[in-house]
């Protein structure tokens, strides 16, 4: 997980002196990276959850803190620290009731700690904790391709407590705007309001890009959190025009398994795409479980070949609706009239019609026939939906 203030600063009151006055609320907030700051006009250059130090250099007296530190909570920044000393010698009490009714951190470093040290120390923690959560990361992408690579990286996941035997979640998201994927970018510009959604778990996440998804893997979380999670990245990562897919999978027993939840999770996204929902979860994909679980396609195309690719051809050939019209007649059950009503034209021509397309595809549409061409019209636009997938990644 994404580095907390507290964590970073777990042992900076030891070694450096560093102590925090006010705002105690806001330290479970994840830190981006550290910055030294001196200008009273807070920089653009912030991008939010920067932990920012100061010496006061640049100015006479104190009382420019209380607009900077307000200018700062505005920025996104995640804390202060002041280093006390000839240049601020005492931090105003109005600063001290800023920060603390805002959950805003405030540190005090005496002049004799070098902030050089800390904000060393600090960037090097930082860059370890993302190299961590990258290779947790590529270890999960690993299983999910093969599980047999699960053992090559049992300590890994020992150590980043990651049980064998617990119970995983696997939530695949999707961004799209304008038809384009622009999943990776959303997710950079929003990761640490990500991060923010998943901070209170008891258990840990791992969260990584794969074949053009974001991909979260959630620890031992129930339902009802999952729910919350999926509803915060919808949050975080929707608007300005953009489309946000997600899919849910079922919850599975051990890191063994969580190559599969991956793809119940990527169907369940496909199905999201397909029907234009925000989010599906596994459980609600019914017969089309059956289609996603054929993974080579060219059996899948065979399929449709086999039960539509006569009409297909015919439509072409003669620029007919006829493959429309058996949908639509599928669709509503065999019922010429609504079919003749749902197309404003009258049943008759749809009796001529449905007599036309029992000739071309040799069948008389019983039970069985209806079945066949029902699931070959799922699977149709399931395949559409990996061709478009491919074409946006």
């Amino acid at each position: 997980m994404a580095i907390s203030l507290s964590q970073l600063c777990e042992n900076a009151e030891r070694s450096y002196s560093m102590r925090l006055i006010a705002g105690s609320g806001g330290m479970e907030n994840t830190v981006r990276w550290v910055h030294i700051v001196e200008d009273s006009e807070v920089p653009d250059f912030l991008h939010g959850n920067e932990l920012i130090f100061t010496t006061g250099i640049a100015h006479s007296g104190n009382e420019w803190l209380k607009d900077f530190v307000i200018s700062l909570k505005a920025k996104g920044a995640v804390g202060l620290v002041v280093n006390i000393g000839p240049y601020i010698t005492a931090v105003p009490s109005p600063v001290i009731v800023f920060c603390e009714q805002n959950d805003f951190p405030l540190f005090t470093i005496p002049w004799a700690s070098r902030i050089v040290d800390i904000s060393y120390e600090f960037c090097r923690r930082i860059i370890g904790n993302e190299k961590r959560e990258s290779t947790i990361g590529e270890a999960f992408r690993a299983i999910i391709k093969d599980p047999a690579a699960l053992k090559n990286y049992g300590d890994l996941f020992s150590r980043a407590e990651f049980g064998e035997k617990s119970r995983y979640t696997v939530i695949s998201l999707t961004v799209l705007s304008n038809g384009t994927n622009v999943t990776k970018s959303a997710v950079q510009s929003m990761d640490m309001s990500i991060w923010r959604t998943i901070k209170h778990s008891n258990f840990h996440s791992s969260l990584f890009m794969h074949n053009g998804s974001f991909i979260a893997v959630r620890q031992n979380c129930s339902s009802e959190e999952i729910d919350r999670f999926c509803g915060e990245l919808d949050k975080v990562t929707g608007g300005m025009g953009r489309d946000v897919y997600m899919g849910i999978s079922h919850t599975v027993n051990g890191l063994a398994e969580t190559g599969e939840a991956y793809e119940q999770a990527d169907a369940a996204m496909l199905m999201s795409m397909l029907h234009g929902q925000p989010r599906t979860h596994y459980r609600e994909l019914g017969i089309m479980k059956l289609v996603f679980a054929v993974k080579n396609q060219n059996v899948l195309r065979e399929f449709v070949r086999e039960n539509l690719g006569t009409l297909r051809r015919f439509d072409v050939e003669r620029n007919a609706d006829y493959c429309e019209t058996l949908r639509l007649y599928l669709t509503h059950s065999g019922s010429v009239s609504e079919v003749a009503e749902s197309t404003g034209v009258h049943r008759n021509t749809i009796n001529i019609k449905m007599r036309a397309i029992r000739e071309i595809v040799g069948k008389e549409l019983d039970d069985n026939d209806k079945s066949s061409l029902i699931l070959a019209f799922l699977v149709e636009e399931v395949l559409d939906m990996y061709d478009k997938r491919s074409d946006i990644q």
